[in-house]
């Protein structure tokens, strides 16, 4: 169900300002940079680091929100792609040991790795994602669950809309399911283009995550529940028995998806897009075991 909070825009946006060397991000590369300090303050707000907590933050780019992050006493694992970034935000806290750069694709690094590495457990995280690989980096941190408490991100409205969409409306798609399995999700506020630069064409929006662990619904395993809900929605509106078809390149047996909605009672009449996400994650339970 859509939780959106707070969505409020300041009258004029005030813009922080960093007295180093320029550096000019690039729209293609997802380099977005909030710079209204006013939500920085915001979000700052909603995460709420206790003095010490060590946190997560993937695409750091300058620090804009790093480094008010370890004004509050934070201890900061920052993962960012470019190099030049990467240096410009060590040069910065060089005399700080609480910030730890790593300058690493968010999709390539082993999260559960780096955590264990650094003997850390259920890791909030946060970040501004580049918006073109935003969904690939949530299920990756998804995939990573075990290591995480909790999730801050930043995401165009349209996908936000998307995380907490219900059956049977438009936006409700394989992003809502495997979101909402994992983790109870709410839409903080949004935040206008022109807190960024460059000023991206979309509205973003702050997206929390509560990771349910123990008490997500048992979907068997990763692999066969994902390739579940994205062969029963490749068409959305048809019914779930014309989709089962779909389910051949996927590694889902079509003949365990028909025992898995009779073991259920569902109607392969409906259209998958009715479907639960507690439906999905007992059909991918059920299709997970052993026959």
């Amino acid at each position: 169900m859509t939780n959106f909070m707070g969505d409020q825009r300041p009258e004029k946006a005030r813009v922080l300002s960093f007295e180093l060397v320029p550096f000019f991000p690039t729209r293609s590369k997802g380099q977005c940079f909030l710079t209204d300090h006013r939500y920085v303050e915001r979000i700052v707000e909603a995460i709420a680091p206790a003095t010490e907590e060590t946190l997560l933050e993937i695409g750091a780019g300058e620090g804009q929100l790093t480094l008010p992050m370890l004004d509050r006493g934070a201890r900061i694992v920052a993962v960012e792609a470019d190099k030049r970034l990467a240096e410009k935000l060590l040069a910065r806290a060089a005399s700080d040991e609480r910030l730890d750069v790593l300058q690493q694709d968010a999709l390539k690094v082993d999260f559960l790795d780096v955590m264990a590495s650094r003997k850390l457990e259920r890791t909030r995280v946060y970040g501004n994602l580049p918006y073109s690989i935003a969904a690939p980096i949530l299920f990756k941190l998804i995939s990573a669950a075990t290591a995480f408490k909790s999730l801050t991100l930043m995401f165009q409205k349209e996908v936000a809309e998307r995380l907490v969409a219900s059956p049977s409306i438009p936006a409700y798609s394989f992003l809502s399911v495997v979101a909402q399995q994992a983790a109870q999700i709410r839409v903080l506020f949004s935040i206008p283009p022109e807190a960024f630069r460059p000023r991206p064409r979309v509205v973003s929006s702050l997206v929390a995550f509560e990771l349910r662990h123990d008490r997500a619904p048992d979907y068997g395993n990763e692999t066969t529940f994902r390739a579940l809900v994205k062969g029963l929605l490749a068409h959305r509106r048809k019914t779930i028995r014309n989709n089962i078809k779909h389910l051949h390149p996927t590694g889902v047996s079509p003949e365990r998806m028909r025992e898995a909605l009779e073991q259920l009672g569902i109607d392969p009449s409906r259209r998958a897009e009715t479907l639960s996400v507690q439906e999905f994650a007992e059909l991918g339970r059920i299709c997970a075991s052993p026959a």
